[in-house]
């Protein structure tokens, strides 16, 4: 730990808030962290997809996507389903994500991702070093990530996909389908639908939970949860302290990290962040025979699936619902990730009673997350990591404390940096080293 900075208040106990929590502890702050929830990791940590995904970061606003949506959208069954809402702020987030569709802005998005990713790993691996018994409590393992292609003609783009991430440091190759059996022999039952695959060894999961409840108590921060944020008291063009419902609590600086609430936390100060809460879903199950379970991670490209195998217990998370704040979970959407598992991996799972979950996942239309100064002078922003919370949250916490520091980032911190709304210029002018 640093010499101490000063108090800050973190607001938002989820993988990416419990992981500044601690970022900015090592660092010498004194950390008050708040939540609604009764313990950390209960909002989209709780039950996400569980793969740290280092090498897979490209966003979701890509031009195949945005040929793909259409047909999507008309299917009952569709892994992506809209709600049309009357909303300014809706809407202005659809239009920014189709013109983030150009190919040259995935290129730059993806990019700048693979730098944060890589500084989450090496961040994570060097915090899971300093807490004995961390990993082993948190179900962190590193199994290599299988994902699966069932359409042949997709493998010269996915392959141009690969040599461009190579030249920014992905090690990942092309399995034709005998090599995914060998790497996974629990798929013999579906290899006859497998077209090729994409192996890469040095991917990892976790239980993203139990994650940030090992982080926020190894964080020695004064824990307020139970207690949702109201919003912000101002006094000579700062923040001052953070109303709950029936107390304050005034600190040096402040750090927004409450995920798909964000946005909305963030308005009345007339801050304008574009968020919109993506709804996904996931099923957790206890393996019954560990031969027919997965035992590296996979992605079902086609029904835009992952598995993850967490101890005795397997993870199939997916779909995407632009649906607005709307934790309802659809008994269609579990039974399909059930008979996704039975198609895929038949007899390996206890199915009778799957725990079920669904989840807002805090999107930018960019598919960047949004980490660094507002024109407040103490308040600060972490949120927008999207479906790579879970992947990018120690980077972004570990980028966020240097950038409070005032430190040398290690990284380049503008690809990240909040919009104009609510960044100054000035908070975006700094060249950083690109790690």
């Amino acid at each position: 730990m640093n010499a101490p900075r000063g108090s800050v208040c973190v607001v938002g106990a989820g993988i990416v808030g419990c992981a500044t929590a601690y970022a900015l502890a090592r660092d010498g702050w004194q950390v008050t962290l708040v939540d609604a929830a009764a313990q950390p990791g209960q909002g989209a940590s709780l039950a996400n997809g569980a793969q740290l995904s280092y090498s897979y970061v490209e966003p979701l606003a890509t031009p195949a996507a945005l040929r793909a949506l259409p047909g999507w959208l008309l299917k009952a069954d569709s892994p992506l389903r809209w709600r049309p809402r009357p909303d300014v702020d809706h809407l202005r987030w659809l239009a920014a994500f189709v013109r983030a569709c150009r190919a040259s802005q995935v290129r730059d998005t993806t990019a700048a991702l693979l730098v944060l990713s890589f500084l989450s790993r090496d961040t994570l691996h060097a915090w899971l070093a300093e807490q004995p018994g961390a990993a082993a409590r948190s179900g962190h393992g590193r199994p290599g990530k299988l994902v699966l292609y069932r359409d042949a003609a997709a493998r010269a783009g996915v392959q141009r996909q690969l040599d461009a991430q190579a030249a920014l440091g992905c090690r990942q190759r092309v399995v034709d389908r005998d090599e995914c059996v060998a790497i996974e022999a629990a798929l013999a039952a579906d290899r006859g639908a497998i077209a090729f695959g994409v192996w890469t060894d040095s991917e990892e999961v976790v239980d993203a939970a139990r994650l940030a409840q090992a982080l926020a108590q190894a964080s020695g921060a004064r824990l307020r949860l139970g207690e949702k944020a109201l919003g912000f008291e101002q006094r000579d063009g700062r923040l001052h302290a953070l109303r709950l419902q029936d107390d304050v609590i005034a600190a040096a600086h402040f750090v927004v990290a409450t995920g798909a609430g964000a946005a909305t936390l963030l308005r009345p100060l007339g801050l304008h962040l574009p968020i919109e809460p993506i709804k996904g879903y996931s099923i957790t199950v206890p393996v019954v025979d560990a031969t027919a379970a997965p035992r590296v991670s996979v992605t079902d490209t086609a029904r835009k699936l992952v598995y993850a195998r967490l101890g005795d217990r397997l993870r199939v998370a997916g779909f995407a619902e632009l649906v607005g704040a709307d934790r309802r979970i659809a008994p269609a959407r579990i039974e399909a990730l059930c008979d996704a598992v039975r198609q895929t991996f038949p007899g390996a799972c206890d199915l009778r009673e799957p725990a079920a979950w669904a989840g807002l996942r805090p999107a930018t239309p960019d598919g960047r997350p949004r980490v660094g100064a507002t024109r407040f002078p103490n308040l600060w922003i972490n949120a927008g990591q999207g479906a790579l919370g879970l992947t990018l949250a120690a980077g972004s916490a570990a980028l966020l404390a240097r950038l409070m520091a005032r430190a040398e980032p290690g990284i380049d911190p503008r690809p990240y940096a909040p919009d104009a709304e609510a960044c100054p210029s000035s908070a975006r002018a700094p060249q950083a080293t690109a790690a």
